[in-house]
């Protein structure tokens, strides 16, 4: 008597499953009005604008450096005079942004 497994008899079966099985859900997405095309978007011009003004920002070193420029000039001219008040005011309100 011989015993011979099965295993490889129904590699075939299971092969052959698979591809109906694919089949059904092809049929199926296409009686939905599905499409095997890629999806697509569109930007509108306000997110492109967006895009470029957000890489703009990451780009930068966030150095003002004509304001920097201007005030070492009026510190070496004798002439820059901040105003202390204004100052406080603007460092408290920034902790408060912080801490709420």
């Amino acid at each position: 008597m011989s015993i011979r497994s099965i295993q490889p008899n129904l590699t075939g079966y299971e092969a052959q499953r698979l591809e109906q099985a694919n089949a059904q859900r092809q049929d199926a997405s296409k009686a939905k009005g599905h499409s095997d095309s890629a999806d697509r978007i569109s930007i509108s011009d306000q997110g492109r604008i967006q895009a470029n003004t957000l890489k703009v920002a990451q780009d930068s070193d966030g150095v003002r450096t004509e304001k920097i420029a201007d005030i070492k000039a009026r510190i070496a001219a004798g002439t820059y005079q901040p105003d202390s008040r204004d100052i406080a005011l603007k460092m408290v309100r920034q902790e408060l942004d912080v801490w709420g």
